[in-house]
């Protein structure tokens, strides 16, 4: 059963009831906390330079390993149900990325029926793995770096947080110049002369005036957002989900009465071979997990809110599996109509609204490019915000927690995602739109070595107060910080990945068809490499510490609830800072009491 303390001040009977349950173990990890979170005392002027530069922690913790927003979520902070689960996956569903991916599964010469056939399964699959991915926030509080810690070691965790940082960085910008697109739909509604403005930029420039000016307006509405906490864009992110399936399926509704039918892509036959038909499928579901994977890597630092374990996976599942099938129908649906309107195949909205307004500068066809500019902007925007702007202040927090937490982090994504030039994706030779479709080689190999340690090695059980120390006893320092055995199967599944990233990206070197193979069913083909190889390797060399496979035996970050650590025979710690640190530092508890309690033989029992 759960214990709790006694509320006031803090006494030695305090200090004993809760080191009654605590290991030699648990306090020496206790003290190193204390003595990173004390630090060094500033006395030179650089010192204090560098104290002044230290987050705002208004008296919670702060060291090296941790800060406000790296801490498990406290009970009051679990806000996200089901809605809030959907509209995190709708958003990169309902959005101009997703819209247009049917031009590329068109691509692979698939037909409209095929290529949702691909999709339906391929989503089926992605919110499996999300919901499997989302366990140790659901349960344990945790998000995206502390899970890197958990698999790679203390010091090993920036091989996974600096992936991470870096995939963010380059979807940000990318996103933010298809948001920018968006804000052109805006601005043309009010002035003819914006749709048809003049380029005055060199033709070294790869973008127009125009172009410029959207993108740099969407960057700066996104600025502000940096200093909302992530766990209130729910709201906002259910709104602008549903304000922009209505307009998606406003599109769908006009193009097709208008055309009288869905146009010629949906009737066309597929001529491929049997084999090769396979192949495609195979390809087409790699092609659209690449798109979100770094959404399904980083989804405890979201699932971490959840208020309703069950309310949540349902969130997650149909979030992924009904927007992303019906969007990116509704999207060739669209673009099969224009054809036969138009002459062209217009595969995002801004085309559409543009040939609308050069057709009729009219109240309607302007009232249609404002309102569908709003819907789309939003969901641009904080699609963008929550899968790579706070996901990358969450992981450059975990880079240097005392001086970054998530605003810190994300207004730097915002500053350095200039120096990206998406512009140069869509209107140059650019390899980039090839390489998107690598991106999940990158992450894969975490996701399933996450999912084959949370399971299978701990038996879904984690000690939260190892994640927090250097001290060579903690359960995530393995050899020297490192856990090599998750390091070897990062590389394995990731070495196997690469050439296909190199053949796809530079057409003149000669392709291996066995290792293109391999590319293109990555998604299935890496969880098994990666994932067989961590699993192996903890056979052949299993990690020995008391504590791994174990529960914390005290609530030190006071979140969970009592029915929680009732299950968990977990004590509760009931007070003002809800930090153990505390009951060492009381000015009444010396260094001979915890020696007298350590020494006291009901306690030598419980740790024995």
């Amino acid at each position: 059963m759960a214990h709790n303390l006694e509320k006031g001040t803090v006494s030695n009977r305090d200090v004993r009831i809760v080191m009654s349950v605590m290991s030699n173990e648990d306090v020496q990890i206790v003290l190193d906390q204390q003595k990173l979170e004390r630090g060094e005392e500033a006395v030179s002027s650089w010192s204090k330079f560098l104290r002044k530069l230290e987050v705002p922690h208004e008296g919670k913790a702060l060291s090296v390993l941790r800060n406000p927003d790296l801490d498990p979520i406290a009970v009051p902070d679990r806000t996200w149900g089901f809605w809030s689960f959907f509209a995190y996956w709708g958003l990169p569903n309902f959005s101009v990325a997703t819209f247009s991916t049917g031009s590329a599964l068109l691509a692979l010469n698939l037909n409209v029926q095929q290529s949702i056939g691909a999709l339906v399964i391929a989503n089926v699959l992605i919110a499996a793995l999300t919901i499997l991915n989302s366990n140790p926030g659901i349960k344990y509080r945790i998000g995206y770096t502390l899970d890197q810690r958990m698999i790679f070691g203390i010091y090993g965790s920036y091989v996974g947080i600096i992936f991470r940082v870096g995939l963010s960085i380059v979807m940000y910008a990318f996103l933010s110049w298809l948001g920018g697109l968006c804000v052109n739909m805006i601005f043309s509604s009010f002035s003819l002369n914006y749709l048809h403005m003049t380029n005055t930029f060199p033709e070294s420039v790869p973008m127009t005036r125009r172009d410029c000016i959207s993108f740099l307006v969407f960057q700066l509405i996104q600025i502000p957002l940096s200093f909302v906490k992530p766990r209130k864009a729910n709201i906002p992110s259910i709104v602008t989900c549903f304000m922009a399936l209505f307009s998606i399926i406003g599109m769908m509704a006009y193009l097709i009465s208008k055309n009288g039918g869905p146009g010629p892509y949906y009737y066309e036959k597929v001529t491929l071979s049997t084999s090769e038909r396979s192949w495609m499928w195979l390809f087409a579901i790699t092609l659209w997990y690449s798109g979100i994977s770094t959404g399904v890597a980083n989804q405890s630092d979201y699932s971490r809110f959840s208020s309703n374990t069950t309310a949540s996976y349902l969130g997650m599942f149909l979030g992924i599996v009904l927007p992303g099938t019906f969007v990116s129908l509704a999207g060739m649906l669209c673009a099969s109509a224009c054809l036969e309107l138009y002459g062209t195949a217009y595969w995002t909205p801004d085309e559409m609204v543009a040939q609308w307004l050069d057709d009729s500068y009219s109240a309607k066809a302007r009232a249609a490019a404002f309102f569908l500019g709003i819907s789309f902007t939003g969901s641009q925007v904080y699609l963008n915000m929550t899968q790579n702007g706070y996901a990358c202040g969450f992981d450059l927090a975990g880079l240097a927690p005392k001086y970054i937490n998530v605003t810190r982090g994300t207004l730097f994504v915002q500053l350095i995602s200039w120096v990206v030039q998406p512009w140069t994706f869509f209107n140059t030779n650019s390899s980039f739109l090839d390489a998107m479709s690598s991106f999940g080689i990158f992450t894969t190999p975490i996701i399933s070595i996450n999912v084959v340690d949370y399971f299978l090695i701990r038996k879904r059980k984690v000690s939260l107060l190892d994640f927090y120390t250097l001290s060579p006893i903690g359960l995530y320092w393995y050899w020297h910080g490192v856990n090599l055995r998750a390091i070897c199967a990062l590389l394995c599944g990731l070495s196997l990945g690469l050439p296909g990233l190199v053949y796809s990206t530079n057409s003149s070197v000669k392709v291996n068809q066995s290792m293109m193979n391999f590319f293109d069913g990555y998604f299935f083909f890496i969880p098994l490499i990666s994932g067989a190889t961590y699993y192996g390797l903890n056979l052949l060399f299993p990690y020995k510490h008391n504590r791994n496979g174990k529960d914390d035996t005290v609530d030190y970050f006071n979140c969970f609830t009592e029915e929680e650590r009732t299950a968990r025979n977990m004590m509760a710690l009931e007070n003002e800072n809800h930090n153990i640190l505390q009951y060492f530092e009381a000015d009444d508890i010396s260094v001979s009491d915890i020696d007298e309690t350590m020494n006291d033989p009901k306690v030598k029992r419980n740790n024995e």
